[in-house]
């Protein structure tokens, strides 16, 4: 199996992880004090990542988060690297992988194995006599719609080349004259490996924010560090969540390393409830890809391959990280989580909620029938056929009765605002069970004979149903 996990991560994404660790390891590198003005780093730019130097960048960065060694899981990611190496004389190349990347069979190295996937290219264009529209090299150049990856590379490096234009470009890449391949390399990092898992990635970093506040005199501690570091996560998050909403923007704004430097001097004893939100991000996407790592629980359909749980995980993960806490909120009918000091224990307690129901309903259910109110910090989904039903995707487990589960929504202060118009609550247990929200909170007068029998829009519904997995899957296919 070979998933992106980087989408799923947003803001705490390998990504991202990758380019904070990359950027520290810059900073360390450094004497203390040195002017480290004109260092800047970029995000989702040119590639994944990139260090400029007075607006100019000294590297290129791709990041893959494949839980694959096959070359060619990573052969469109390497074209596109080299392309964009190629216009840029002196800049550096590495491309960051969880998995070690293995040679083309019959190719010594990574180098070779990319000159290969080159002259492949040129030599299907040279033989193909006459042209007729269907070399890699005639598809970039041409107007077509739907081509293929390596094609949708060279066109958006080189447009308006034409095919015996792109061929001299790959040429030149190839016999050297240009020293792109030679420029490139998979990153290795301080261990040797050229290569980095997902969870050596987080201890990576946090031997840097040691190294860092070490090397500054400050009195470093475990709980500094992991406060430091979901601070810097925390800075990631919001720059990607700006870059996205901004993209069209022509105007790129980096993140400075004088910004990272002076945060380290920030004392975060009691960094309060944004730090306790980006915490519950991270373990929030660390469930997620857990989840998508298990073949029995996830069958992964394939790259842009339609899959529910995708679409939802990167909306979800899109969100900041305050945001998602309060759809998390909305996710646990059953748990009054007001405060944000109740991250720490709503993490402890509802490990098995979000990661055995919350995210095999965002897998099971039909995404189609999604609809998310962000102001509201609701996501639910809603039946295309009258009478319309909305289903609440949840963390409650069927680890309690239904009348035990039943009491704990009833009984929850943020009921009324979190069933508001939801008559379906989706849980992990076996059978429907139908109950009135209102009746263990008071009794209702009767209803005045000229009275408006309509639910009231500003009160729960009369009767709510717990409603298992496969039974909103059947009602919202």
């Amino acid at each position: 199996m070979a998933f992106d996990a980087s989408p799923s991560w947003s803001g705490f994404n390998y990504q991202g992880k990758v380019a904070l660790y990359y950027t520290l390891k810059l900073i360390n590198a450094k004497p203390l004090g040195a002017d480290l003005s004109n260092y800047s780093l970029m995000l989702e730019s040119t590639e994944d990542f990139e260090i400029l130097c007075d607006g100019v960048p000294i590297s290129f960065h791709q990041v893959k988060a494949y839980n694959s060694s096959t070359y060619s899981d990573y052969s469109d990611a390497l074209l596109g690297i080299t392309v964009e190496l190629y216009k840029q004389p002196g800049v550096t190349g590495r491309i960051h992988t969880w998995k070690l990347i293995n040679a083309k069979p019959d190719s010594l190295d990574l180098a070779a194995s990319i000159r290969d996937d080159i002259n492949t290219i040129l030599t299907e264009y040279k033989n193909k006599q006459p042209k007729d529209g269907t070399t890699v090299l005639e598809k970039a150049a041409s107007d077509e719609k739907n081509i293929p990856k390596p094609a949708a590379i060279l066109r958006a490096a080189f447009k308006d080349n034409t095919a015996d234009q792109l061929y001299l470009i790959l040429e030149s890449i190839l016999n050297g004259r240009n020293d792109a391949i030679s420029r490139l390399d998979s990153y290795q990092y301080d261990d040797g490996n050229k290569f980095c898992g997902l969870d050596d990635v987080n201890i990576k970093i946090k031997s840097e924010i040691y190294n860092a506040l070490t090397f500054r005199g400050a009195v470093v501690t475990d709980d500094h560090i992991e406060k430091s570091f979901h601070y810097f996560l925390g800075m990631i998050d919001r720059y990607i969540i700006s870059r996205h909403k901004a993209k069209q923007q022509l105007s790129k704004i980096p993140i400075t390393f004088n910004e990272i430097v002076e945060s380290l001097a920030v004392d975060r004893e009691d960094i309060g409830k944004e730090y306790l939100a980006y915490k519950f991000k991270e373990f929030f996407a660390h469930l997620i890809d857990e989840y998508m790592g298990d073949q029995e629980d996830y069958a992964d359909p394939g790259q842009g391959e339609h899959c529910n749980l995708k679409i939802a995980r990167n909306l979800l993960l899109g969100l900041s990280a305050t945001d998602l806490w309060e759809h998390y909120r909305s996710f646990s009918p059953q748990i009054y989580l007001q405060h944000a000091n109740n991250t720490e224990n709503a993490i402890a307690t509802e490990l098995p909620g979000i990661r055995y129901v919350l995210i095999k309903t965002l897998h099971t259910i039909n995404i189609k029938r999604a609809t998310h109110d962000p102001a509201r910090y609701r996501f639910t989904y809603r039946t295309t056929t009258p009478p319309y039903q909305h289903y609440l995707p949840t963390t409650i487990t069927n680890t309690a009765r239904a009348s035990q589960i039943q009491k704990q929504i009833t009984t929850n202060p943020n009921m009324n605002e979190i069933l508001f118009e939801v008559e379906n609550i989706i849980y992990s247990g076996s059978d429907s069970y139908q109950f009135s929200p209102t009746s263990m909170v008071h009794t209702e007068p009767p209803a005045a004979e000229d009275s408006d029998h309509r639910p009231k829009r500003d009160e729960i519904l009369k009767f709510i149903t717990l409603v298992p997995i496969a039974t909103a899957k059947d009602a919202l296919a």
